[in-house]
């Protein structure tokens, strides 16, 4: 398995490739981040426990159909993640910074119908993470941890990968575990702010990678060792670079057989 620093590196190769080639068709970019979004909505949810398929997903966003035996709080957990991502994209479109307002807005996105008050508002009651060996702080320490958080993650320290930087946020937001419920989708959501106002593709963490992203996170917050949540991420970012470079060889490749098509047809007199 590669390291850190390797798999790092290849993002960066990566990277440069995105950024030397031609941007593409407003139409295909609109494809791809919409197929990103439903596939996000069933992802980010899935790993919290939601049991709709990503079909089921992609008709409830795209046809408001509901999905019989599902639960309303299923179903509301995948519309208010495309909410929430709306809201999340016009903020880095603005260059808004980080901040404790955003991030409630976020939640309370997120919770809406699900969470009621409490939806976009701080715990006020200790709790446990299940499975988790790490126990989140005292509700009456959220306040100053989270305005710690927010000065923190403000900017991006020079010098500092993105990728890595972004990993970190996740790790310490759901350290601090600052609302009763919703704190792994609102972390990952940051996750994704963070990246994508630096420029970079959003990532991608999966169900079917669900174990290895608990137990990477569980390893960097109570054993205070970040790098296999780092790792962790830097693979849920691939999953975008790969599917933006894969269309930009296709319209392309489209390009170039246009173009060979158009001199053939040419005959000189």
């Amino acid at each position: 398995m590669a390291s850190v620093d390797e798999l790092l590196a290849g993002l960066d190769a990566k990277m440069r490739q995105l950024d030397a080639a031609t941007p593409l068709p407003a139409a295909t970019l609109q494809s791809l981040m919409d197929d990103f979004l439903i596939r996000y909505a069933h992802e980010t949810t899935a790993i919290e426990g939601n049991t709709l398929t990503l079909h089921e997903a992609q008709v409830l966003l795209e046809e408001g159909t509901t999905v019989g035996g599902k639960t309303l709080r299923e179903h509301l957990e995948i519309i208010n993640v495309r909410s929430a991502w709306q809201a999340l994209e016009a903020m880095v479109r603005d260059q808004a910074p980080l901040t404790e307002t955003a991030l409630g807005e976020l939640h309370r996105l997120l919770t809406q119908g699900i969470l009621g008050n409490e939806a976009g508002s701080y715990r006020r009651v200790p709790v446990y993470i299940r499975g988790s060996l790490h126990v989140p702080p005292n509700w009456i320490k959220v306040p100053d941890l989270m305005q710690r958080f927010a000065d923190r993650f403000r900017e991006q320290p020079p010098g500092e990968h993105p990728v890595r930087w972004a990993a970190l946020a996740h790790i310490e937001l759901a350290g601090i575990h600052p609302f009763v419920d919703g704190n792994g989708r609102a972390s990952r959501l940051v996750v994704n702010w963070l990246l994508m106002r630096e420029g970079w593709p959003p990532a991608l963490y999966t169900m079917t990678e669900r174990q290895e992203y608990l137990d990477a996170l569980e390893e960097a917050q109570y054993h205070g060792q970040p790098d296999r949540f780092v790792h962790v991420t830097a693979q849920a970012v691939q999953f975008m670079m790969d599917r933006s470079l894969e269309m930009m060889r296709q319209v392309e490749d489209g390009r170039q057989q246009s173009q060979d098509a158009d001199e053939g047809e040419w005959e000189p007199e």
